[in-house]
């Protein structure tokens, strides 16, 4: 089964090494997993946003207010990790995964 959306190279590669060590073949875990790294992709996102523009914002009266993007970041985070606690991943193994 193909991702639904063109992963970024970070996205490609951890799901590649997710699909191999836990052996995720059922279109469920796939469409899961795929979910998760649409997450990622969008968290990245929002995190380049915010490390080009800043955490903080003025609103119209000159007032710093939190980023949007920062809301989004947010957001995102919380869907892949639900996306990942569905499929019952260990989460410290992604997160050693993602740094090879």
């Amino acid at each position: 089964m193909k991702p639904r959306a063109k992963p970024s190279p970070e996205a490609a590669k951890l799901r590649q090494s997710i699909v191999e060590e836990w052996s995720i073949e059922d279109a469920a875990g796939m469409f899961l997993l795929d979910v998760a790294l649409e997450a990622l992709d969008e968290m990245r996102a929002a995190q380049a946003t915010l490390a080009a523009e800043g955490v903080y914002v003025p609103d119209r009266f000159r007032q710093l207010r939190m980023h949007p993007a920062a809301q989004r970041e947010k957001e995102a985070r919380a869907h892949m990790l639900a996306a990942f606690k569905q499929l019952n991943l260990d989460l410290e193994s992604l997160t050693n995964a993602a740094k090879t």
